[in-house]
């Protein structure tokens, strides 16, 4: 578990240092380790936890919305349906993520949002949401996802 939130934290740092606020993934190429990291992550990047779900693509904007009743400002309502505008049109097979800063209760917490929609319309929705949030969105997450049986 530490290795995956360690990987996670490392890929997400690249992220941010390329100053881009969305990345498509690609597949490890040859020469690629695949070995679990060496070494502490870097100390300015602090560890996200990841929250992943997989459902139909249409409850995306509905489960986004959930989740952005946790915030006050930086992902609201409008970031919600606007994300799932973007979802709806991203090609299968690919990954996008985007990066958020929401406040909750006066304080500003990193939210990154990967999606991958496969050919089936299925989507595979991924929150990284720091530790002090990572309970009340898998809360949000769960309580639409099992509300509808899914």
């Amino acid at each position: 578990m530490r290795s995956t939130l360690y990987v996670v934290a490392l890929a997400l740092a690249a992220l941010i240092r390329t100053g881009s606020g969305f990345a498509a993934e690609e597949p490890a190429g040859p020469g690629t380790p695949s070995g679990p990291p060496s070494g502490p992550p870097p100390a300015e990047f602090p560890a996200l936890v990841r929250i992943s779900s997989s459902f139909e693509v249409r409850h995306a904007s509905a489960l986004l919305r959930q989740v952005a009743k946790l915030y006050s400002a930086g992902f609201v309502r409008r970031d919600a349906e606007q994300l799932a505008t973007e979802i709806d049109a991203l090609p299968a097979e690919v990954s996008r993520v985007w990066e958020f800063s929401g406040s909750h209760k006066g304080a500003s917490y990193a939210l990154r949002v990967r999606a991958r929609l496969d050919e089936f319309g299925n989507l595979d929705l991924d929150f990284f949401s720091a530790p002090e949030m990572a309970a009340a969105v898998r809360s949000a997450v769960d309580r639409y996802l099992n509300a509808r049986g899914l």
